[in-house]
């Protein structure tokens, strides 16, 4: 049996992929420059909302410029579209918000676009060339005979060595012309066109190897520590479970040269120096020299997408709850099992009545708290703190800083009053803690009272509690005696 059905297998499944799609597609032109104008080398996401302002100004654009366009000018409903496509695909930020950026298909279509509208020949000597090189390095590399591999060796090194010395004897050393340069300068857009592409490729490759991660864990019945454990460490290795991921960490050896990168850069700029770059636009020479940029920045993005997904899978895995999960499937699976057995006897538009809230549980009282340990805790202990007590108080010294003593005062004061003795030499004769500034109110009481005549006038001198002494002259105290 020949190998056509296979061959007709592939290509139709080819034909049905999306970067065919993106081709065939009536707004190819429109899409895929308005891609080309938004997504550059140096511009890999677009904030979601900034795109759709972007795609609503550019279809308004070309539209007054008299171009066909689609009839829905909504940009954020297109860019739905597109991405249900697979021409887009929308990834979260750091910040918490959401950017588009292109898929390996969109990079595909956009390539064959570019390689249809550019006008050069395909076929050139240096395509050849290039090729011949490169089946004849893997010939000598894929032959494990020995002799065969230094044959090879001596032939390249006597071929170098003779051209050296005609060098060296001065021999004319001729420089490619225009033509010949302009093609190798076009195979090498060709080929480093082609490396966004195959970067974003491998990060799909570990986006798909993620997803894969997490379903395969959903299903998994073994303990959680088991499989978090496999799990985490398969992560790891995420880059070497795909074919793409294996030749990324080829690749990666060349791109953590830095010699090599470094002579990279100038072998870069040493065909931009020759004549035939005068024919080219600046965005051109620019854009070539800086080719090392773009294998920098699809290195960084592949590793940031492997450790992202690294990351994301660790903390879904350290907080997943296998038994909730297994728990609402089965649930699910009832409900499912009861509606087959419903719509094989439901009629056609016939619905079941369901209560958007669940109705009200007859249940007197509902515990919120339940018992604590900690709570059942004894209080800790107070710190004894007795030697810093200050000295206790005793009746008389509470007494001095109380109000007047009207019983010692009026017996002391009635004794020498009776005497001959003025109110205020009676008082200044008191004790020093009969003579405190309160008892001066004492007085007035008394004299209130007319339980002791005050109707003369003098200085007294009262002594207050803590020894300091003050002076008043006593005023006009007299008033009715009480029976």
């Amino acid at each position: 049996m020949s190998s056509i059905p296979r061959d007709v297998a592939r290509l139709e499944r080819a034909r049905e992929g999306a970067a065919l799609s993106l081709v065939r597609s009536p707004w190819a032109p429109v899409i895929v420059a308005i891609f080309r104008e938004v997504f550059s080398q140096d511009t890999k996401q677009v904030r979601a909302e900034r795109l759709h302002v972007q795609v609503e100004t550019y279809i308004l654009e070309l539209r007054d410029a008299g171009h066909e366009v689609p009839a829905q000018d909504d940009g954020r409903a297109l860019c739905l579209s597109w991405m249900h496509s697979e021409w887009l695909r929308r990834v979260p930020l750091d910040d918490g918000g959401e950017a588009y950026e292109l898929t390996s298909h969109a990079i595909a279509a956009m390539q064959m676009h570019e390689g249809l509208s550019r006008d050069r020949a395909l076929l050139s000597e240096s395509r050849l060339t290039t090729i011949l090189d490169a089946v004849h390095r893997w010939a000598v590399e894929a032959d494990p005979d020995e002799s065969t591999r230094i044959a090879a060796l001596d032939a390249e090194i006597a071929r170098l060595t003779a051209e050296r010395e005609r060098i060296a004897a001065g021999g004319e050393v001729v420089a490619a012309d225009d033509e010949r340069m302009q093609e190798g300068y076009n195979d090498l857009v060709d080929l480093i066109d082609q490396l966004p592409g195959d970067f974003r490729r491998v990060e799909e490759a570990l986006d798909r190897i993620h997803e894969q991660m997490v379903r395969d864990f959903r299903a998994d019945e073994r303990p959680k520590g088991e499989v978090l454990g496999e799990y985490l460490a398969a992560s790891a290795r995420l880059a070497n479970q795909t074919r793409e991921g294996r030749a990324f960490e080829g690749a990666l050896t060349v791109l953590s040269d830095d010699r090599l990168l470094e002579a990279f850069r100038e072998d870069l700029r040493s065909i931009m120096s020759h004549p035939f770059a005068r024919e080219l636009t600046a965005d051109e020479r620019a854009a070539f020299v800086q080719a090392d940029a773009v294998l920098r920045r699809g290195l960084r993005d592949v590793q940031m997408r492997q450790r992202r997904a690294s990351q994301s899978l660790a903390e879904y895995l350290s907080s997943y709850s296998a038994g909730s999960e297994r728990e609402l499937t089965r649930v699910l699976r009832a409900l499912e099992q009861e509606l087959s057995v419903w719509m094989d006897s439901a009629r056609p538009r016939e619905t079941v009545p369901m209560e958007w809230m669940p109705t009200r549980l007859d249940i007197d009282h509902l515990r919120t708290r339940f018992h604590d340990p900690a709570t059942e805790a004894p209080a800790p202990r107070l710190d004894d703190v007795s030697d810093q007590r200050p000295e206790s108080l005793v009746l008389e010294d509470v007494r001095r800083q109380g109000g007047p003593l009207l019983g010692e005062v009026r017996e002391q004061i009635a004794e020498r009053l009776n005497r001959g003795d003025a109110l205020a030499d009676a008082f200044n004769a008191l004790p020093d803690d009969l003579r405190r500034p309160v008892e001066l109110f004492g007085l007035a009481y008394l004299a209130s009272r007319g339980e002791i005549d005050a109707a003369d006038r003098g200085v007294v001198r009262a002594v207050r509690p803590d020894g300091s002494a003050r002076s008043f002259t006593l005023p006009t105290m007299a008033g009715d005696a009480h029976e």
